[in-house]
């Protein structure tokens, strides 16, 4: 047996009906808070620094690169594995 039920309410009716608290003014807060500490931190920014430091030692990047300059990645130099078959071979008759 199955039953299907579909209930058509709004996100903040349905917190409202679980009890849970309404937290978008405490969203907004942290929006605001995140946008000033961006904008002062900007000022200090240096993107060349930060890509060395932060994308240039990433595993993405890596591969990335290595794509970029062999046509291929990495990891897809070595050999693949073989699969094992995990099904019961035919009989032929």
């Amino acid at each position: 047996m199955i039953i299907k039920i579909e209930i058509d309410v709004k996100p903040e009716e349905l917190r409202r009906f679980l009890g849970l608290p309404d937290v978008g003014g405490l969203q907004e807060d942290m929006i605001h808070y995140v946008r000033d500490k961006m904008a002062t931190s900007v000022d200090g920014f240096d993107p060349a620094e930060f890509i060395k430091e932060n994308i240039q030692s990433s595993r993405a990047w890596k591969t990335l690169m290595s794509l970029a300059s062999s046509g291929e990645p990495e990891e897809a130099t070595a050999k693949p594995k073989r699969k094992r078959s995990t099904g019961a071979r035919k009989k032929s008759s």
